[in-house]
């Protein structure tokens, strides 16, 4: 018992020395500019923070560098492709309706160009009704309906334009659906996140969507979408807000695809808001002598027609 009291007594001794030593334990007193100050909102106040972001921005002429990566862990494949040039075009208008999904119609064109050479690669358009893509090295000209879901076996193929509309475009909360409040904890960062509940067609509650702020500024920082079985569809994340053309906007847009095994990060090096865009900005025509290729939904195959 003895033994016992002086084995506790030489380590109350001996680990004061061994902390001093080995820096077991080191305090940082941050400036007081860097300090983050936790803000806080009800539900209703960030649902109000959505709406606005949502219906501020109407239309977007931006010049980018975009950033496409493909594969994962889970693939066993990572494909990263050099950063390359982007024109993003991107208009939208919103319509009466009374079904939640259709409050909008939209217009948006995205033109990729090579690094170096700056040979365009990609030329994209789309509406609610469909997509075009012409793709000038394979002088192949590609069209297909604007819901089409149909994952290709290249992860690069599945970029679809629309896809960039749901990131560009704040998506607004669906008024008279339930939505949830919470506060959570990433990697030593507060965030409140504002969940979307809504029914299926079998009449089963599902989350919808959910909206991410970051607290020290209430910053809107991730829009997350999920499918009917639960599995993200979407997740794209917002960083660098400025002041643009009298509306606040990201700078840049990290689009990740987890189903159709896809990422592509915007990083906008010059943009215009809320400036009229001209109806023929948006038509693509089948150049002379390229192959046309329609993509069909679920199991049809591409069906090519000579030009």
């Amino acid at each position: 018992m003895r033994t016992a009291t002086k084995i506790v007594a030489v380590v109350a001794l001996v680990w004061p020395l061994l902390g001093f030593a080995c820096k077991v334990k080191e305090t940082q007193t941050l400036p007081q500019e860097k300090v983050l100050a936790l803000q806080t909102a009800t539900l209703e106040e960030l649902l109000g923070r959505i709406e606005g972001a949502s219906r501020a921005v109407r239309s977007l002429n931006a010049e980018a560098e975009m950033a496409p990566a493909t594969g994962s862990e889970y693939s066993g494949v990572i494909e990263e492709y050099h950063d390359a040039k982007a024109f993003v075009l991107a208009q939208r208008e919103y319509q009466a309706t009374d079904d939640p999904r259709e409050d909008s119609i939209y217009h948006v064109r995205l033109i990729g160009q090579a690094p170096i050479v700056r040979k365009t690669v990609f030329d994209m358009v789309a509406d609610a009704s469909e997509f075009k893509i012409y793709l000038p090295t394979k002088n192949k000209f590609i069209v297909g309906p604007a819901t089409l879901e149909r994952r290709s076996e290249k992860p690069i193929e599945n970029l679809r334009p629309q896809h960039l509309v749901e990131a560009l475009f704040i998506p607004a909360a669906w008024q008279n659906t339930p939505h949830l409040l919470e506060e959570n904890e990433f990697n030593g960062r507060r965030f409140y996140g504002v969940s979307e509940i809504v029914l299926d067609d079998a009449g089963q509650t599902i989350l919808h969507r959910k909206w991410w702020f970051e607290r020290s500024g209430l910053e809107l920082v991730r829009v997350q979408r999920f499918g009917l079985k639960g599995e993200l569809v979407s997740d794209v994340r917002y960083a660098d807000w400025r002041e643009e053309s009298g509306v606040r906007y990201p700078h840049q847009i990290e689009l990740w695809r987890p189903q159709d095994d896809y990422r592509l990060t915007l990083r906008f090096k010059k943009m215009t808001l809320n400036q009229p865009v001209a109806p023929e900005k948006f038509v693509l025509e089948k150049p002379e002598g390229a192959e046309l290729v329609e993509v069909k939904p679920q199991n049809d195959k591409e069906t090519p027609s000579k030009p």
